[in-house]
């Protein structure tokens, strides 16, 4: 059994913070070492050139023979600081209006070379790929990153604060072609300067190149990074690594380039047929609106909206919720994507795959109510970046609809945000935001916050936020303070947070109200390389949630991993043990009928991770969890099965399994989610998802198809239809629904 810590009653952050900050401050003469080692970087010049280059990814053209070649990549994984086993070179050249790269990946045994991936923007860690990142602005904080592997897959992101915020659902407008060789790979990048912001004063920007050699789990950088820029993944290697901007190398000889300033518009027309049964009302529908992006100064954009319609964007994945608190979806819609990273406030995210506890901004929180699509009439977003100072502002107007039962007036959403840089990586920045509703007051928030990283392995952080409602006084702030380290062998951090109980951030995303947080974490990881094992890996972690208005215990978790194992072959295993206190105010319905009473329960339980290498043919992701649960018993069961079969087909089956035993009744849940990808080009995709709750008795089907029929521009043919299905025999359809949107892109 593992015993929980014993706690104060009200923790406070200050006395507790203040012996973590000295301490790792000791550890400064480490982290100064770092800092001297990787003061040295490396430095390219681009090669300018009248006339544009074929993109083909032949290298063939004789501007390639005089630009000047960066080589001398060396290891981050696994051997560190190692040469890289297999030569790695690369080229830049331009014109007035594109970038050019030529990427040169020799390999001795090119038919091992490891490249399943097609689609645009799939996850690329699992081939042998290269990923680029440019800071632009030199910064040494924000970047853009582009990506690709030996069958010309795209996938582009935009990285903020050195990875803090990375929208991989950013699609920029860019090509790449990419050919297999005698002696390795080769590929050949065009991205125009239109698709990014830079300063034309500038003569040079950061540059970042990572090579992944995927069957050797083999990470090889041209700027050396050490292990410590990011702890050791399940997988071995990780292109995140590569964002760490403040250690990019340089490229240099840029001049006479074509603005930022472009203008892009980009229409679409859309049309849709739809039937719900029973009684077969049916309808067609066409309709029409505008997108435009304008770059008002060389770094700063402008992009409106008319009649914004999001027909296109892939579903949500269906979630299982046995908590009294909200389901976090990420955001995925294009018009609040790119520069989306310059609207985060709120504490740190230190566990990726949980979500956040706070943000003062979450866009999901526009256009959606409910679940259900309420219409976006006109938006504006300026972002950009003037001197020192990142700036944001959005203003949206969504229309008057009638959700379910409910009828949702016309509301006026306003944000604006600006950050402020200190020094090389630090920085303070405020936040406004406002819900302006025809029917009722305005909600409104405000907050300060600052990220202090006086070395590369140490970060100190904290905010103050407080929102603002109509017959609301007090008791209505939020706040918190952080420290985190990250070491080759050790990370470690300590968050304090405070939402207090009248707190609501309006446009934003709370996860639960009326608590404070108490929260250390340790990962440990020393090196092992022997007996087939690459790393030894454990954690733990405590949290602990107060109610904020009487200090008075809601939730405590206690977390320790002491078995965890990175082999050699790119598996992953961890065995851990939970152990939990759950306190409800008031009765709690877990399941319709099944209610658990007012009280304190405490639980112990236990937790299995396997994670096989993603890049074999088949690989698996399974989550396990068993124990106690609210004087019970719970087993959760998440299998998902993945097959690459090529380059042209992938497919994968997702199985959530919930059996729950209480005193007060027993439920089971299953969620199953069959999908199968067709990649025919890079350009050209179908992909089919099925989602199944057998408790809630809801079946789902989308099919959308996507061709870039040019580049920035798309068709999209799109198939939804819904069941209820007391069984996958028996089913009543719900309603079915045809869309085909069509996009084109108008550059100046």
């Amino acid at each position: 059994m593992l015993l929980s810590a014993r706690l104060p009653a009200n923790p406070r952050a200050r006395p507790v913070l203040a012996p973590v900050v000295v301490a790792l401050t000791f550890s400064a003469p480490a982290a100064g070492q770092v800092d001297a080692e990787l003061a040295e970087r490396p430095s390219i010049a681009a090669l300018a050139i009248d006339e544009p280059i074929v993109v083909d990814g032949r290298l063939d053209e004789p501007a390639w023979d005089r630009a000047e070649v960066g080589n001398g990549f060396r290891q981050r994984e696994p051997r560190e600081g190692a040469p890289a086993s297999e030569r790695t070179e690369f080229s830049i050249a331009y014109t007035p209006s594109t970038l050019y790269v030529a990427l040169r990946a020799f390999d001795r045994e090119p038919a091992r070379i490891i490249a399943k991936e097609m689609e645009r923007d799939a996850e690329l860690a699992s081939d042998d790929s290269f990923v680029l990142v440019f800071d632009t602005f030199l910064d040494g904080r924000n970047a853009f990153a582009f990506a690709t592997n030996p069958n010309g897959a795209r996938h582009d992101a935009l990285i903020t604060d050195e990875g803090r915020d990375v929208n991989v659902e950013w699609d920029g407008v860019w090509t790449v072609r990419a050919r297999r060789t005698t002696e390795g790979w080769t590929a050949e990048i065009a991205i125009p300067f239109a698709t990014l912001r830079f300063d034309p004063a500038l003569d040079r920007w950061g540059l970042h190149v990572q090579r992944l050699i995927r069957r050797k789990s083999e990470e090889v950088n041209w700027a050396y990074l050490p292990r410590s820029t990011l702890p050791i993944t399940t997988s071995g290697v990780s292109h995140y690594a590569a964002y760490r901007v403040s250690l990019a190398g340089s490229l240099t000889g840029l001049a006479g380039l074509r603005r930022s300033r472009s203008l892009d518009v980009k229409p679409y027309l859309i049309g849709s047929a739809s039937e719900e049964p029973p009684v077969r009302t049916s309808g067609t529908d066409l309709d029409g609106g505008l997108d435009i992006k304008w770059g008002v100064s060389k770094s700063v954009a402008l992009d409106l909206t008319y009649n914004t319609d999001f027909a296109e964007v892939e579903v949500d994945d269906l979630q299982v919720n046995l908590t009294r608190f909200s389901l976090f979806f990420p955001e995925k819609r294009d018009f609040f994507l790119e520069n989306a990273g310059i609207f985060e406030f709120g504490p740190p995210q230190r566990v990726p795959w949980l979500p956040a506890l706070m943000k003062a901004f979450f866009s999901r929180r526009i256009g959606l109510d409910g679940g259900e699509t309420v219409p976006m009439d006109l938006g504006a977003r300026l972002t950009g970046r003037l001197g020192e100072w990142n700036l944001g502002v959005l203003g949206v107007g969504t229309g008057e609809a009638d959700v379910g039962s409910r009828s949702v007036p016309q509301t006026a959403f306003s944000v604006a945000r600006v950050k402020r840089n200190i020094g090389q990586r630090s920085s303070v920045g405020a936040i406004f935001t406002q819900r302006d509703p025809a029917a009722a007051g305005a909600e409104s928030l405000y907050g300060f916050d600052i990220e202090l990283k006086p070395t590369q392995l140490l970060q100190l952080n904290g905010y103050w936020s407080r929102s603002e409602r109509p017959g609301i006084d007090g008791d209505d702030a939020s706040f918190g303070a952080g420290v985190g380290y990250q070491g080759s062998t050790l990370t470690t951090s300590l968050d304090f947070i405070e939402s207090q109980q009248n707190f609501d951030p309006g446009v934003g995303f709370l996860l639960r109200e009326n608590f404070r947080l108490f929260n250390p974490r340790f990962i440990w990881q020393p090196r092992i390389e022997r007996a087939g094992i690459r790393s030894w890996y454990a954690e733990g972690t405590h949290r602990r949630f107060e109610r904020s208005s009487d200090g008075r215990l809601e939730s405590e978790e206690t977390v320790l991993y002491p078995v965890g194992m990175v082999f050699k072959t790119n598996d992953f295993l961890e065995i851990g043990a939970v152990r939990t206190k759950e306190r409800l105010f008031a009765p709690f319905e877990i399941f319709p009928g099944v209610v658990i009473p007012p009280g304190l329960f405490e639980s112990d339980g236990w937790e299995l991770l396997l994670l096989t290498d993603a890049s074999r043919s088949v690989s698996l992701r399974s989550f396990n969890f068993w124990g106690e649960f609210y004087q019970g018993d719970w087993v959760s069961l998440r299998q998902q099965l993945s097959l690459r079969l090529s380059r042209l087909v992938r497919a994968s089956t997702t199985w959530s399994h919930h059996n729950v035993e209480l005193p007060q009744g027993a439920f089971e849940i299953n969620l199953w989610s069959p999908g199968l990808d067709l990649s025919f080009t890079p350009n050209l995709r179908l992909n089919m998802i099925a989602q199944y709750n057998d408790a809630a008795e809801d079946l789902g089907v989308n099919i959308r198809f996507h061709w870039i029929y040019r580049p920035g521009a798309d068709i999209f043919l799109v198939y939804n239809e819904n069941w209820t299905a007391p069984s996958l025999r028996e089913r009543h359809t719900q309603g079915r629904q045809l869309i085909l949107k069509a996009t084109y892109l108008f550059q100046r």
